[in-house]
């Protein structure tokens, strides 16, 4: 995990980093990059909403092939949900001064639309927010 922003780490490490495959679609957050220094390739997700981090993987040649070539992604970071679980065991906790941020109702709503039978407890829990401020952003 690298944290966004702050001392300036990202910036740092993905000097050397150059995207070779979006995914795209509805899973904008991630990518593929290559670093120019090492040559190892990294899956990345990117949580810019809420959390505030970029998630790393490593990756094989061979699994970079398959996603190039087939669209085969390796599973961890492949739903937003998955993303934000990562963000909250990060412990860091942040709150969104404007109770409907965009940032919040966006993330509410596309975490609906990925998994259409998510309880409003489990929204609140990933946002960290409240319930009742998790049922404001869906309605």
């Amino acid at each position: 995990m690298i944290p966004m922003g702050g001392i300036g780490l990202d910036e740092l490490v993905f000097a050397s980093f150059r995207q070779t495959v979006r995914h795209g679609c509805d899973q904008w957050w991630l990518y593929v990059s290559t670093c120019l220094a090492c040559r190892q390739n990294w899956m990345i997700a990117q949580d810019d909403r809420i959390y505030d981090n970029y998630y790393l993987r490593r990756i094989s040649p061979a699994q970079l092939q398959e996603i190039e070539d087939f669209g085969l992604w390796p599973d961890e970071f492949l739903t937003y949900e998955q993303v934000l679980k990562l963000g909250k065991a990060t412990g860091d906790v942040w709150a969104f001064l404007e109770p409907r941020s965009p940032a919040l109702v966006t993330t509410a709503e596309d975490l609906r639309r990925e998994r259409p039978d998510i309880l409003v407890e489990e929204i609140a829990a990933l946002l960290s927010i409240t319930v009742q401020q998790a049922v404001g952003l869906l309605g």
